[in-house]
């Protein structure tokens, strides 16, 4: 059973483990690993706390399996609803752990933000992100800037 608490600092070995992998870094940003200073930066975004109602305010959650880290869930603020994100630890694809985060993600992000509007946005080669999303009642909205943005009403 796959379970999301709130990231915390302690987190960021792992996190960082992932985002200097460019397995994992594939299909975010522009596919490359990021350097350890875009890491913190994000990192101090993530734990900075923002008002909840402010357009880009941000709630990461480190997702586990009993005790061990397999993936991050991140959450944004957008004009248009929250966005959500989510990592997968290499050490744990192909396992479903990416579709058990993003189950949990939908129970908690609604909450946590006071929407039911819920947006992702998806490199079209990921063709294993779009399936869940859809899977999950994720509808292809549009493409811009070279992502394919889905929503959740």
């Amino acid at each position: 059973m796959v379970t999301l608490r709130p990231f915390h600092e302690t987190d960021t070995e792992f996190f960082a483990g992932m985002a200097s992998d460019e397995r994992v870094t594939r299909f975010v940003g522009d596919g490359q690993p990021w350097d350890q200073q875009t890491i913190q930066d994000r990192i101090r975004a993530a734990l900075q706390q923002d008002p909840l109602g402010t357009v880009g305010s941000s709630r990461w959650f480190l997702a586990t399996e009993a005790t061990e880290p397999v993936g991050i869930v991140v959450s944004t603020r957008k004009e248009e609803g929250a966005e959500i994100g989510y990592w997968v630890s290499p050490d744990h694809w192909g396992r479903g752990i990416a579709g058990a985060m993003v189950d949990s993600a939908l129970a908690v992000i609604p909450e946590v933000y006071g929407t039911q509007k819920l947006i992702a946005r998806v490199d079209p080669a990921n063709a294993a992100s779009a399936k869940l999303l859809t899977r999950r009642g994720f509808k292809l909205e549009t493409h811009h800037a070279g992502l394919d943005l889905y929503t959740l009403v």
